[in-house]
């Protein structure tokens, strides 16, 4: 993703400036930064302090290239000035009054568009006994930035919890507040700013921050991508099988750092991977029904070994958006799953499962089959004569047949991102007529309402 997001703090002897910047960098040799760095003066305090002028950690994604690049002020001098103003109006006037931090949107197409988080870390020795941070996305693509605000609000809110929790357990631990030093002692006692390392109490806080900040650049790319490509992304190397080179970041050091900061990162499992084809492959003339059962809500039955059912139902999480992801049971080893909760079950060949209907569609994996079919699909029911527009388009990129598997992929998650949106603003309007204005400017349709109804109940 082409974005900064980047550590805003308000020093009460300097002001609001950014102390901790990270962006991804494609074609800048980090050599050219390390020529071309600006002189700066070091007159600045600890609290605005966070790696020093001269310092700088990196990251770099082996699959892509792709470089992220984490110093205390934008390596780039044409960002500075960007990040210098979105931070001073995100710890000025664009502040969200919610103390456990809210996000607030601002900015314009030329001076970028921001996403601000802002946050309190308690300090006894501020002024208020707190101090104020923010985290801000600083990018040039307005709607790029809406549309994966979700994910980015999630994630940099759980980085601000872990920074609060770090200095509330320092306060607790403290024997003697400064409060009642201050009112035992006639005394004035002059207060000179704290670092973050010095309010968390975490020698590596920043080392932390750069691979968070960096995991959401590099996450926020593959989540959603930022230009219509046919084939694979400019940046991506081409594919050699249906399989992505194994994804990983490594963590290194440049910039003379003054204290070395290593990592060791535990690849999670990775699934199996496929994309939709892989479903039409399958089920053959009955993709179509059984997209829409998924879109919709209607309750689908896969039964057969585990083994053969797997990579199948991996395919059908695809059909829904991440929140509803925890609709999905694989491999039910018991029959009150079936009953349950769960729209997208898979059980094995001993467990009974009901019959077909227009509320459950079977998929029934056969071990032989002299017209060599690999399942048996049934379901009553029939399809509408308009379907969702989200199903049109699924079946659109389905068939077009320059898209890779991975390209594929990263369009099947474009349009449940966007059609998740569009239910969630849905969710937000308090009227019916505003509703309507909604559903207007959204291009909703009537025949995307049994879409509507089953996603609104799971999207808040």
């Amino acid at each position: 993703m082409n974005a900064v997001i980047a550590l805003c703090h308000f020093c009460e002897a300097h002001g609001p400036s950014a102390i901790f910047c990270t962006q991804t960098l494609r074609d800048t040799k980090l050599e050219e930064l390390q020529l071309n760095q600006q002189h700066v003066e070091n007159k600045l305090c600890s609290a605005c302090n966070s790696l020093g002028q001269t310092n700088g950690m990196y990251s770099k994604d082996n699959e892509s290239g792709a470089t992220f690049l984490s110093t205390q002020t934008a390596a780039l001098p044409d960002v500075q000035l960007l990040i210098k103003q979105a931070a001073v109006r995100s710890l000025s006037c664009e502040i969200n009054s919610n103390k456990d931090g809210g996000f607030v949107f601002f900015g314009d197409s030329s001076r970028g568009h921001v996403l601000s988080h802002t946050f309190q870390v308690n300090d006894l020795q501020a002024r208020g006994f707190y101090q104020l941070f923010s985290i801000i996305v600083l990018m040039k693509d307005k709607y790029f930035l809406l549309n994966t605000k979700p994910f980015l609000a999630e994630h940099l809110r759980k980085i601000s919890a872990d920074i609060q929790a770090s200095a509330k357990k320092i306060n607790d631990e403290t024997k003697e507040l400064p409060r009642q030093r201050r009112l035992s002692s006639a005394q004035v006692l002059v207060q000179t700013p704290r670092s973050l390392v010095e309010l968390t109490g975490e020698e590596n806080i920043f080392a932390f921050l750069h691979s968070h900040f960096s995991w959401i650049l590099l996450a926020s790319s593959r989540f959603l991508t930022e230009h219509v490509t046919f084939g694979n992304l400019p940046w991506l190397p081409p594919q050699s099988s249906d399989r992505p080179p194994q994804q990983r970041l490594t963590y290194n050091i440049t910039l003379p750092m003054l204290q070395k900061y290593e990592e060791t990162i535990n690849d999670p499992e990775r699934e199996e991977f496929y994309s939709l084809r892989h479903v039409k492959e399958v089920v053959r003339r009955e993709f179509n029904t059984i997209v829409y059962c998924a879109l919709t809500g209607i309750k689908i039955i896969v039964r057969g070994s585990s083994d053969r059912t797997l990579n199948f139902m991996l395919c059908l999480k695809k059909l829904l958006p991440e929140p509803m992801h925890n609709l999905m049971r694989i491999d039910a080893q018991h029959q009150h799953s079936i009953s349950s909760d769960y729209k997208i079950i898979s059980v094995s060949n001993e467990i009974a499962v009901p019959m077909a209907c227009s509320s459950v569609y079977r998929v029934d994996f056969l071990e032989d089959s002299a017209d060599g079919q690999k399942v048996c699909v049934k379901w009553p029911g029939e399809l509408p004569r308009k379907c969702p527009d989200l199903m049109v388009k699924l079946m659109k990129a389905v068939d077009e047949k320059r898209f890779t598997p991975l390209v594929l992929n990263k369009q099947t998650r474009v349009l449940m991102e966007e059609w998740k949106n569009k239910v969630i603003c849905l969710n937000q309007a308090k009227s019916s007529n505003g509703q309507a204005k909604l559903r207007k400017v959204l291009g909703v349709q009537p025949q995307d309402q049994p879409l509507i109804n089953y996603w609104s109940g799971h999207l808040q």
